[in-house]
């Protein structure tokens, strides 16, 4: 994998900040991340079923 390297006259900035969560709190960001993992499969399941469906009616 290629190295970023920045280009000359740029700035680059990054901040790394950690969560202290609550048992309330780790639960509701832990019921977020799932949620959007799901939204994520249902999202590549569709698309990939619309790829192979457009690839089969291309053959007829």
């Amino acid at each position: 994998m290629k190295k970023f390297q920045a280009q000359p006259g740029f700035v680059v900035q990054a901040f790394r900040f950690a969560l202290d969560s609550n048992a309330i709190q780790e639960s509701a960001l832990r019921s977020h991340c799932g949620a959007a993992r799901a939204a994520y499969n249902w999202a590549v399941g569709w698309v990939t079923a619309s790829w192979w469906q457009r690839k089969a009616e291309a053959s007829y």
